[in-house]
């Protein structure tokens, strides 16, 4: 073992470095501290956000098509009931695009500052994206491995009081 601030050789029982006088208790403990959720929850909220990012694509994509979709129907004669369906149907998926993404933000946000609702949220969000492959599906599984069993929920717990 090795000192991590001078580099000199230490042995595992001794708690000072005789070389710089530094404590090396100080890095076995924030070592110790990491532990299954704490190491993979930033992860996770990240890909929530990441995730969240890839359901604006089809979110603009449906908005540019609302706006644009009058131009052919008044060239063809269509009729009037076909200028209030098409664009408003684009509309609806264009916001049904935007609310998926905003619950992954959220969803991200919540994990990544360790807000006691976050894990429920992610949990639920876990079996949501279980039926969106391939992207939502990995996560689904990844998310729902780390935060779903009931020690995860105590450490998860305990992370979000401490930074309280």
């Amino acid at each position: 073992m090795f000192c991590n601030f001078c580099g000199s050789a230490i042995t595992p029982e001794q708690s000072v470095c005789p070389q710089c006088g530094r404590s090396t208790t100080g890095v076995r403990v924030a070592i110790a501290a990491r532990t299954r959720v704490a190491e993979h929850v930033h992860l996770i909220a990240i890909l929530w956000f990441v995730l969240g990012a890839f359901w604006l694509i089809p979110a603009f994509i449906m908005a540019v098509l609302a706006a644009v979709i009058t131009v052919p129907l008044a060239g063809h004669g269509a009729p009037k009931i076909a200028f209030i369906f098409a664009p408003g149907l684009f509309l609806i998926l264009c916001v049904v695009f935007l609310i998926s993404a905003a619950l992954r933000f959220v969803t991200g946000w919540g994990l990544l500052k360790l807000q006691p609702w976050g894990r429920t949220l992610a949990i639920v969000m876990g079996f949501f994206a279980l039926i969106h492959p391939p992207f939502d599906t990995a996560l689904g599984i990844y998310t729902l491995f780390v935060l779903l069993p009931d020690v995860a929920g105590d450490e998860y717990r305990q992370m979000s009081q401490s930074t309280v």
